[in-house]
């Protein structure tokens, strides 16, 4: 970026760091009091005062302290599961108020509590928007990480290589068409292979937010199919003393284990600081009827560090974390006789092939509050180093570097009235280089430079709430081959250009419009339409190698337009002491959609097949349900059933897509037995119908039915909660291939019976 051009964001990021100290400070009174539902604490709910950014969270006994402003107010008490809460209170100046808040449970995910700090966004925020905790348990225990818990979204499937290998879809998008905030940072790592997983997992995570659909004018290129607002648990900003968690976790299917642990503490003067740390390791997994599928195995250990202000008006926050991952890579011919990687049953020393990965991530967030505007401000910076190492210890097949800063910052005006306006701005540079030992080269090396701007506008009248905007972003690449190891490699550019350098660019605007309105407190409709943008990543552009773990010859096209998406979305939620009905569908029309088919071409100096990527308009349509019953008066019995159904097709040739999940429907029935006071007892059905409208190169794959149960209690100890938790996944060693697993053309099945043991203690 030039010079003349750094000065003005220069100017800003410096105006949003030093602002918080002209904020004058106003009178104020305190809110304090428990949360609970059925006599139990419930902690991290949010608690905040309409209108205004007073807000807190309660503490792992329920508690919460709260200072607000004088005069007539409205709380608002938020959790995830329950009902929302509201009550009308007139304050005067340094009152000290004592609530008692009782919170129904709810089960429907479709409308959860967000709160998104880079743009502002709410939970009546007209988007399709779901949520899941990751503090349980059963989140601990999944190896699929983030990206398997999520699957128990409706709407929300993952992509994978085996449990450690796994990416999330959103309504039939996924790989480079889903965009992960983690830290506040948008994660780039994984984007260039379909064999490169999110490579997540909940530590020190409270919850996911999910936003489905086009939100390209909140988070820039790339968030076509939607979002994954992976947000930090912050409980220890409430608990008032030093605060954590430790546990163990034992899967069998694996023979995995999990340890994890975290301790933070809030000091009296606003000094806060938490460490989370966490070892996994995976031998190889066994599918249905006992068989071993070899190389699956992996481990990873991650360490994050968090330290910072939390201030009346002021918060920042800096984070570090290190994340080491080691992936079985499994064969294609692992199902073939006498070519499986298997060696014993409890191996799970590193075995060829496999990948090895390790992130970087540092953040920096800063929150800022007035009467009349409030400020964000984001900088962060990712390295990532990932080989894939197939014939030798010794050896890289494939290895690249890449670095990514990246920045966001917004101001809102008025934000404790009925209209407010927002004005973002993001941006980031990525370098991503290949590494000069590596045996092959599949894309160049590459600078990438992103530029947004956007505004948002939201209206708060009666009983709607209408939000709109628009977005302007500009990308630049340039793919240089001019390094000593590429052109020794003999790597080409497209046009094989004398300087061994190319430059595109890709500009646009994207924008979204629409409304929630709330009837009686009961019924929300929400509808809205954004128009949202992707460019062409950098395999697709520029391919042009073997891509080691595979047979195949991987070809990109520079001419590729940059993918639009105009996506309506129509969802309905229901909330009362009995029912819960959530439900939405949508089409989403996608001009210059990007595929990847076999050409048929074999190469013969290598006998590799050529892959090539080619673009078409396609079409994506579909619907997503959720419905709670609670039949008894005490709510300890609740019946759940969820499904979604998502269809794909080539708009000129009426094609199927390719990576469409196939239609999926749960029940589960969910118990609090009264005479064990933090027990729950669960059992679910899941069914997962027959997928025969098949894209470009791919097979039919079956319907299969999975029977999961769990057991969990709490203990309550003088200093915290002591939970043990015993399930099963796949009761009945059910074999299956999901449709999309990247396993299925080699007929590699999924995970069989998997029994979980967990012991977690909070203090």
């Amino acid at each position: 970026m030039k010079p003349q051009l750094m000065k003005p964001y220069v100017f800003t990021i410096l105006s949003l760091i030093l602002s918080h100290s002209v904020f004058a400070q106003e009178p104020r009174a305190t809110l304090y009091g428990t949360v609970t539902s059925g006599g139990e604490a419930i902690p991290a709910a949010t608690i905040s005062v309409a209108k205004t950014t007073a807000a807190t969270q309660s503490d792992l006994s329920g508690h919460f302290r709260l200072d607000v402003p004088a005069g007539n107010i409205t709380v608002a008490v938020n959790a995830l599961g329950y009902a929302p809460y509201n009550r009308d209170l007139n304050v005067s100046v340094l009152d000290s108020i004592q609530l008692a808040i009782e919170l129904d449970p709810i089960s429907v995910t479709l409308d959860e509590v967000v709160l998104d700090r880079q743009t502002g966004l709410t939970r009546r925020t007209p988007y399709a928007i779901s949520g899941v905790e990751m503090q349980s348990l059963s989140k601990s225990s999944n190896p699929g990480g983030i990206a398997g818990a999520l699957r128990e979204i409706p709407g929300v499937s993952g992509a994978g290589m085996g449990p450690g290998i796994v990416k999330p879809f959103i309504r039939g998008l996924g790989f480079s068409r889903v965009v992960t905030i983690y830290q506040g940072n948008k994660l780039e790592n994984h984007q260039w292979g379909q064999d490169h997983g999110l490579g997540l997992n909940n530590l020190g995570v409270s919850n996911v937010d999910v936003i489905k659909g086009p939100a390209s004018i909140l988070y820039g290129s790339g968030a076509l199919g939607g979002v994954l607002m992976v947000k930090d648990d912050e409980s220890y900003l409430t608990s008032g003393k030093v605060s954590g968690s430790v546990g163990s976790v034992f899967n069998s299917n694996s023979n995995g284990i999990r340890t994890f642990g975290s301790v933070g503490n809030r000091f009296d003067n606003g000094f806060f600081a938490n460490v989370d740390a966490a070892y996994e390791n995976h031998a190889d997994y066994k599918a249905g009827d006992g068989l071993l599928i070899g190389n699956s195995r992996f481990n990873n250990h991650t360490l994050r560090a968090h330290a910072g202000l939390d201030l009346d008006r002021f918060k920042n926050k800096l984070s570090l974390t290190y994340h080491s991952q080691d992936l079985g890579i499994i064969d294609d011919n692992e199902m073939v006789d006498g070519e499986s990687l298997v060696t014993s049953r409890n191996d799970r020393s590193v075995q060829l092939p496999y990948q090895q990965i390790r992130d970087y991530v540092a953040s920096y967030n800063q929150e800022t509050t007035h009467d009349h505007f409030t400020t964000y401000l984001h900088l962060s910076h990712h390295y990532n180093d990932r080989s894939e190492v197939e014939e030798s210890f010794d050896e890289v097949d494939l290895g690249l570097k890449q670095r990514n800063t990246f920045y966001s910052g917004r101001i809102t005006l008025n934000p404790a009235r009925d209209l407010s306006h927002t004005f973002g701005v993001q941006g980031s540079v990525i370098a991503t280089a290949n590494k000069s030992v590596a045996k092959e080269i599949l894309i160049p090396d590459a600078n990438t430079t992103d530029f947004g701007v956007y505004y948002l506008s939201s209206l708060d009248w009666k009983n709607f709430y209408v939000q709109g905007g628009a977005r302007f972003d500009y990308r630049k690449v340039i793919a240089d081959a001019s390094a000593p190891h590429l052109v020794e490699y003999g790597f080409t550019l497209p046009g094989d250009p004398q300087d061994r350098k190319l430059s595109v660019t890709f500009s646009g605007f994207s924008g979204s419009l629409g409304a929630s309105y709330t009837l009686a407190s009961q019924h929300q409709f929400k509808v809205n339409v954004s128009t949202g943008f992707r460019a062409p990543d950098l395999a697709e552009l520029f391919s042009n190698g073997p891509h080691p773990g595979t047979n195949r010859f991987e070809t990109g096209n520079i001419d590729f337009k940059r993918e639009q998406s105009i996506q309506t979305d129509l969802s309905y939620a229901f909330n009362s002491a009995m029912f819960d009905i959530g439900a939405s569908v949508y089409n989403n029309v996608i001009s210059n959609y990007i595929y990847f088919v076999a050409t048929g071409n074999i190469r013969p100096e290598d006998g590799l097949e050529i892959w090539a990527f080619q673009q078409g308009d396609a079409l994506l349509y579909g619907t997503e349900w959720e419905v709670a019953f609670r039949p008894l008066r005490d709510k300890r019995l609740e019946v759940t059933s969820r499904g979604a159904m998502v269809r794909g097709t080539l708009r000129k040739s009426d094609e199927h897509l390719t990576f469409i999940p196939a239609d999926h429907y749960t029940i589960q029935v969910a118990h609090e037995p009264g005479f064990a006071t933090g027990a729950r007892l669960f059992a679910a059905v899941q069914h997962t119908a027959v997928q025969n409208r098949l894209g470009y190169n791919e097979q039919r794959t079956p319907d299969y039915t999975l029977v999961n149960a769990g057991i969990q209690h709490e203990f309550p100890l003088t200093a915290g909660k002591l939970t043990a938790a015993i399930s099963i996944n796949n009761a009945f060693d059910v074999t299956y291939v999901d449709h999309l697993s990247i396993l299925r053309a080699f007929s590699i099945p999924n995970p069989g019976r998997n029994i979980g043991l967990a012991l977690g203690y909070r203090f």
